[in-house]
């Protein structure tokens, strides 16, 4: 055999591992990126638990797999998981992603998300901030803040954070407007409670809620008509809600034109709802409106005589200490 013929030869048998080497990388690529894809239709189609069970193959799979396919499972893996309401292995999914990627964006707003759904207010805060650390104008991390500040009850900063949120996104929102309402409502801002739950009201005329709300803050502004109207508007819309009913039948419990009415109603609701500490103090309220103190002063002492505490407790004791 002619030298050339051998160094071709070699050359051959050296170029062949490589060829090889790199036909398995492309193998192991494409193969990735169909597993990858098969999980996010199962998750599409409803199909948690199969894309649970692929999402958690790929990775036992394919732990040298690049930071950016890695990345993608685990936001199906945690997704599936939260559709099936298994929220323990959802977080836990999460925390593991972050501990191979921890200043993804999407993973550390995925986990705030899932921190507020599960009521987990303060881990949420935490994770909403990583967020603002990595991305300071991510307008889902301050919106998620004030949605969580206004859950504990934080109300400068949920409205700080609803007040960036808004003049950031400049875009009609009637939940973000119902939510910035209710901070500003609670926070004893009436006036810009009142702006924002009529934008809101404006972009969605049937929700009960927005109706609710207003009539609160028209009710805190001595607009009493207004209050009525729009309380009535909720009560139509939300079949009688019982917070709504009740919360009407209360403020008609103060008039005297209506209070013999609501002395009816409420005997009525509370054939069907025993235990309501409300109903019996709207019972009270009416007969006291009425004129019937003494018939009031022992429907209060009955509300005295139960055990647990509360805002109505506390309320009756003043009504009869100062009768």
């Amino acid at each position: 055999m002619s030298l050339n013929k051998i160094l071709s030869l070699i050359l051959i048998l050296l170029f062949l591992p490589l060829q090889s080497k790199a036909f398995l990388g492309l193998t192991s690529r494409f193969d990735q990126k169909h597993k990858i894809t098969a999980a996010r239709e199962a998750y599409t189609n409803g199909n948690y638990q199969e894309a649970i069970e692929i999402g958690r193959k790929f990775l036992s799979e394919n732990q040298e797999a690049p930071k950016r396919r890695i990345r993608r499972i685990y936001l199906v893996l945690g997704d599936a998981y939260a559709a099936l309401n298994d929220y323990d292995h959802a977080l836990l999914t999460y925390n593991e992603a972050l501990e191979v990627l921890p200043k993804d964006v999407g993973l550390n707003l995925a986990l705030a998300n899932l921190y507020y759904k599960t009521e987990l207010y303060d881990k949420s805060i935490e994770f909403y901030n990583k967020v603002l650390q990595l991305d300071d104008d991510n307008s889902k991390a301050l919106l998620g803040l004030g949605r969580a500040y206004l859950k504990i009850g934080f109300l400068s900063k949920s409205r700080q954070y609803f007040k960036n949120y808004l003049d950031q996104k400049k875009e009609k929102d009637n939940s973000v407007y119902f939510d910035y309402a209710m901070a500003n409502f609670l926070s004893n801002n009436q006036n810009i409670a009142l702006e924002y739950a009529q934008k809101a009201q404006k972009i969605d005329e049937n929700n009960p809620d927005i109706y609710f709300l207003t009539a609160k803050i028209y009710r805190n502004l001595k607009e009493n008509e207004k209050a009525d109207n729009n309380i009535n508007q909720a009560l139509k819309l939300s079949n009688n809600r019982d917070d709504i009913l009740l919360t009407s039948l209360l403020w008609r419990a103060y008039k005297q034109e209506t209070a013999k009415d609501v002395f009816k109603e409420i005997k009525n609701y509370q054939k069907q709802n025993p235990d309501s500490q409300l109903a019996v103090f709207i019972e009270g309220m009416s007969l006291l409106t009425q004129g019937k103190k003494q018939k009031a002063l022992t429907i209060f002492r009955k509300i005295q005589d139960v055990n647990e505490d509360s805002f109505i407790k506390e309320i009756t004791k003043q009504i009869l200490k100062n009768n």
